[in-house]
């Protein structure tokens, strides 16, 4: 979804640096706003070309082991708890 929000933004940054030169502040803004534009069309383009599960399919999740996952939140206890 194209962000507008972050284009008017991004005018409004470059006219405050620039001091309210208006050549700038439109070619920096139009080529932001079409960079977004574009990384738009290509994830468009992108999840269109995967491949999606069948009806009734599930997409498998990645999974995390336990123990590892265990281990790492018995170290970050360790680390809050510590009084160093």
């Amino acid at each position: 979804m194209f962000d507008y929000q972050f284009v008017g933004m991004v005018a409004v940054v470059l006219a405050i640096l620039t001091r309210g030169a208006l050549l700038p502040v439109v070619v920096v803004t139009a080529f932001v706003a079409l960079v977004l534009l574009g990384c738009d069309l290509g994830a468009r383009w992108w999840r269109g070309r995967r491949a999606r599960p069948a009806a009734g399919e599930t997409a498998p999740h990645p999974v995390v082991p336990d123990a590892d996952l265990g281990q790492w939140m018995a170290a970050l206890e360790r680390v809050l708890n510590s009084r160093n």
